[in-house]
């Protein structure tokens, strides 16, 4: 098996991963429509050939025998130490296999080649598989969020492993004290949001945190939209977002 970086030839055997991967782990909570939209939506040609050439995105392909059998797709924070593994796909026929352990560690061994210290992974609860692969493997939980997809409402897991970094970072805002989460990101136009709390347990939720002008006062709205109100930056989903849906 050969693990290298994503090429425009890939497309079409990354779209059928996607689709079968998530058809094998999400069927059991998501209706069929919902998981062709979601493929359709996320990679779609003309997007999957912008994520290749985005400097701020890492996008790895497993090849056996010529075929495309496991994918990972990496967002790269700028200017901050940290990425996140938004997806690790693995056809069905080929899982339990070492694929996905392999298709992680060369993940983690590129990123940390590039500088990022921290490594931040998002799954759904209610896929026990996933929630298994990330915690055998080091990672640790260090979050939930909600999901909402298709109107339904659902609980994500955020897993994080880091060697250096902290991931809850402390700053003063207009004589408040907040916490910034650092392993719960959405991406952003310009920068990534960060979910900022208002105690150091992060149970009471304040506003996101702007990487790209660092400002806090942004909120996400019914749309499940972030916009920043100082430099324009917005929402970009590429994970389960009700809008995109």
């Amino acid at each position: 098996m050969q693990v290298r970086e994503a090429r425009t030839e890939d497309l079409a055997g990354i779209q059928d991963v996607a689709a079968r991967s998530l058809t094998a782990s999400y069927s059991h909570v998501l209706d069929e429509d919902v998981i062709n939209h979601a493929v359709e939506e996320w990679y779609a040609e003309d997007r999957l050939e912008t994520e290749l050439q985005s400097q701020g995105t890492l996008f790895l392909v497993a090849m056996e025998g010529g075929d495309v059998v496991g994918f990972s797709q990496s967002e790269v924070l700028p200017e901050v130490p940290e990425a996140n593994v938004l997806w690790l796909h693995v056809d069905p026929d080929h899982r339990d296999s070492g694929v996905a352990t392999t298709l992680l560690g060369r993940t983690q061994e590129e990123l940390e080649e590039r500088g990022n210290e921290t490594l931040s992974g998002y799954v759904l609860a209610d896929n026990e598989d996933g929630v298994e692969f990330y915690e055998s493997h080091g990672f640790r939980k260090v979050g939930e969020r909600t999901a909402e997809i298709a109107g339904e409402e659902f609980d994500e897991n955020v897993y994080a492993r880091t060697e250096e970094a902290e991931i809850l970072e402390t700053r003063e805002f207009d004589g408040k004290t907040l916490y910034i989460n650092r392993a719960e990101s959405s991406r952003g136009s310009k920068g990534p949001f960060f979910v900022t709390f208002s105690d150091e347990g992060c149970e009471n939720r304040y506003g996101y945190f702007c990487a790209n002008c660092e400002s806090v006062d942004n909120a996400m709205d019914s749309m499940e939209r972030i916009h920043c109100n100082e430099c324009g930056n917005k929402r970009k989903a590429a994970r389960w977002d009700a809008s995109y849906l």
